[in-house]
């Protein structure tokens, strides 16, 4: 009977979160099929890319922002202490292209995380009345640019995510690519974004377009300034700084390779997903439950169990179907994925308590060579004790 109620609380779980879910990714606008008219004349734009240890990516990312036929373009490119040739990539593209600049940067400043503290450098040089901050392995599609403007424009908009097509290699690697993506979505609500009275709100770190005015109003990136989860917050402080923010679909405008391999993956949310949780161990456990729970006990228990719970559990699992296969054409991937959703959600249910568990251990996040105390993130950066 315990089987059972379990089962029943996982499958009305699953239906209420899907039916929110499905209407709302449905409510919301695709940048390339919105038809947003050009405006008389375009502000001037500036695009933010910090850059760590970045040349195997850069270098590509540059040449589709210089092949954008936006006029009043910039592209400032921070280099934050690399260790590797980002810098010279840089280089060698503001040599044949004016259009972009190179900032670098030699030391972090006490009280900053490296990449807050990048963004931050880079919006003040820029000239743009409108930032775009993206990441150093972004590739944006011919005409994105503008769409993504015109698009801010005609919905005076003051900050504009879009949503990019996450590629991923290997099947592990797309599964757990493919939950995530799932999980961010129900987690987020970007669809709620738009509604001013909704909390609901939605930030990016591959593309972040804002009105230069809104950025500077809401504080710029220093009341964040010690978040790993810059991108979130910075979609956070603008929403409840008043602004008018939205979130669009991009899998034909902007795409990025999010991490090359797995290892690289769980190892890259070390640094934030304990953030994005609040720097809250108990909070981290819940998650972790209920994501074994929901996600991947239906599965690992549907060949074992017999009467009213394997039907329960089975309508649980044809539910994920259903997601994953209305979800195939906007994420590019294949319904087949949904046969992998308690292994992708059992690798992000141990990439959140591995982050958790390493920066207890240590007292410490470390991400790319520059160490930063667990107790001055959470006195400065929001989060709390537990």
């Amino acid at each position: 009977m315990l089987l059972l109620a379990l089962a029943i609380a996982t499958l009305l779980v699953w239906w209420g979160l899907t039916v929110d879910w499905a209407l709302g990714v449905r409510s919301m606008a695709t940048l390339r099929g919105s038809l947003a008219p050009e405006p008389e004349s375009w502000p001037e734009l500036s695009v933010v890319i910090p850059a760590r240890d970045e040349a195997r990516t850069l270098g590509a990312t540059l040449d589709s922002l210089l092949e954008q036929d936006l006029p009043g373009l910039e592209v400032v490119v921070v280099d934050d202490r690399s260790r590797d040739a980002t810098r010279a990539v840089a280089r060698r593209a503001a040599r044949r292209d004016p259009r972009v600049r190179v900032i670098a940067l030699e030391a972090l400043p006490p009280g900053w995380l490296g990449k807050t503290h990048a963004l931050e450098r880079g919006a003040d040089a820029a000239k743009g009345t409108w930032l775009l901050f993206a990441d150093a392995d972004v590739r944006f599609a011919p005409g994105a640019l503008r769409r993504a403007l015109a698009y801010a424009l005609s919905r005076e908009l003051d900050h504009l995510v879009v949503l990019p097509r996450l590629e991923a290699r290997g099947v592990l690697l797309q599964s757990f690519v493919a939950a995530f993506g799932l999980l961010f979505s129900v987690y987020t609500r970007p669809w709620r974004a738009r509604d001013p009275r909704s909390r609901a709100s939605i930030g990016i770190g591959a593309f972040g377009l804002v009105r230069r005015s809104a950025y500077r109003a809401a504080g710029g990136h220093a009341p964040i300034r010690l978040r790993p989860d810059d991108d979130l917050r910075l979609g956070r402080l603008l929403k409840g700084s008043g602004f008018h923010q939205e979130a669009v679909f991009g899998a034909d405008d902007v795409a990025v390779e999010w991490y090359p391999d797995l290892g690289s993956a769980l190892r890259g949310l070390d640094k934030n997903a304990f953030a994005g949780l609040g720097y809250s161990s108990l909070r981290v456990a819940a998650v972790v439950v209920a994501l074994l729970l929901t996600n991947v006990l239906p599965f690992a228990l549907l060949p074992f169990v017999g009467g009213a719970v394997r039907w329960v559990y089975a309508f649980v699992v044809a539910t994920v179907f259903f997601v994953y296969a209305f979800d195939a054409p906007r994420l590019r991937h294949g319904p087949w994925l949904f046969a992998l959703h308690p292994v992708g959600t059992s690798l992000l249910a141990y990439a959140a308590a591995a982050s958790a568990a390493k920066a207890l251990l240590r007292g410490q996040i470390e991400w790319r060579g520059t160490r930063y105390s667990l107790d001055e993130l959470r006195r400065h950066g929001g989060g709390r004790s537990g």
